[in-house]
């Protein structure tokens, strides 16, 4: 087992910024005896649920977050990128409601 756990990654449902299938995903982190992974697509939650149930049936703790363009108020466009981790069912709720 190793002691690194990805916590920044993109999968297909990151638009043109992540290609790994969530499946290829789960399979290299069991090939490598990761213990954790967190998916943090652009903007959106679109592969929580899915990934959340692939990884958990292969023994691997799942991390559900979230990178987000922020930008100041009155900005025309995001500035910034900030990554948003649950820690549990409330902060999961909390990125929904983000």
């Amino acid at each position: 087992m190793t002691d690194f756990i990805h916590l920044r990654v993109h999968s297909a449902y990151s638009l043109s910024e992540g290609a790994i299938k969530l499946s290829d995903l789960v399979a290299l982190c069991s090939e490598h005896g990761m213990p954790a992974v967190a998916v943090t697509d652009t903007n959106n939650l679109f592969a929580a649920m899915e990934f959340a149930m692939a990884a958990a049936a292969a023994g691997i703790q799942p991390v559900i977050g979230c990178q987000m363009d922020v930008a100041p108020e009155g900005a025309r466009q995001p500035c910034d990128r900030l990554v948003l981790l649950a820690q549990n069912e409330t902060g999961y709720r909390n990125l929904l409601e983000i």
